[in-house]
């Protein structure tokens, strides 16, 4: 206990002095930017040293045909960092978002994963979303997410997704900064069957484990660099759990016959960068100060 509370204190007075010198050094607005996404990051490294730590870093090119309309192209690349930084898997995907209002969207794609057996299977997207504004301040938004995923993917076939997630509606003043909280829980169906057994390790039942078995906190800062230029800096938690499941679709169980756990939890962090490039492809209308024939007479 005294060994934790001497290390806790050194990290801690480094972490101060970090602060304070790099505070000299940040007078430019990209340098400010760099310094807070650092800093995030380092916090979070630092109370999280202990736990599966992993790396998910993208790009993404956005093309806004309309107002409504845009089309997205992204690239992911997931590293272990708790494995020597190994890498873990690479995905791409398209989406194409429609917003027919300013409250409910729908979004749809493809993401392609099977470039090599770790990258994993590819899936099918359809993504339902409605915002609801609270006192002119923070955006609250739900999601609702249907996948299908190919046969390279073992552990479900289907998988529904709630997501909801509270943001500021206006950028703040400092860094054109956006901060963002959100949660998501998965409903999985389907995949490869587990052997279940009784208190007496009889076999009973043999059947997918189909329930709410996975979640995801994520704390996420988006930084507006230039007028075509974003960036995101998020922290994510994955738990997997038997969320009211019964005794016949649980995971992580033990095989009494082998005595290995079946489908055991993946409980992982990941520290995550996203690089946005935004393009808008129609031309906005100029209002026009002329009146009207016919109008306002």
């Amino acid at each position: 206990m005294t060994y934790f509370l001497c290390e806790l204190r050194k990290r801690g007075y480094f972490l101060c002095k970090l602060f304070w010198n790099s505070l000299r050094l940040i007078r430019a607005q990209r340098f400010k930017t760099l310094f807070l996404s650092s800093l995030f990051l380092a916090s979070i490294l630092f109370v999280n040293a202990q736990n599966d730590l992993r790396s998910w870093n993208s790009a993404q090119l956005n093309f806004s045909f309309t107002k409504k309309l845009d089309l997205r192209f992204s690239h992911l690349r997931g590293y272990n960092i708790s494995n020597g930084f190994s890498s873990d898997f690479s995905q791409s995907s398209i989406h194409i978002d429609y917003d027919f209002n300013k409250r409910f969207s729908m979004s749809t794609g493809a993401t392609l994963g099977s470039f090599s057996a770790a990258d994993g299977a590819n899936r099918f997207v359809l993504r339902g979303t409605y915002k609801i504004p609270l006192a002119d301040v923070l955006n609250w938004s739900n999601s609702v997410q249907g996948e299908i995923h190919s046969s390279n993917e073992t552990r479900y076939r289907y998988r529904l997704i709630y997501i909801t997630r509270l943001s500021t509606k206006k950028r703040l003043d400092f860094l054109r900064l956006s901060p963002s909280v959100s949660y998501s829980l998965f409903y999985n169906i389907g995949g490869n069957p587990i052997q279940y057994y009784d208190k007496n390790e009889a076999p009973t039942i043999k059947q997918t484990p189909d329930g709410f078995h996975r979640g995801r906190l994520s704390f996420s800062l988006n930084f507006k660099i230039t007028k075509n230029l974003s960036l995101s800096v998020y922290y994510m938690m994955q738990r997997e759990f038997n969320l009211f499941s019964d005794d016949n679709h649980k995971m992580n169980i033990l095989d009494p016959v082998t005595g290995r756990i079946v489908r055991p939890f993946q409980n992982y962090n990941v520290v995550g960068t996203t690089l946005s490039f935004d393009f808008n492809l129609y031309k906005k209308k100029k209002k026009s100060t002329k009146r009207i024939k016919g109008i306002n007479n």
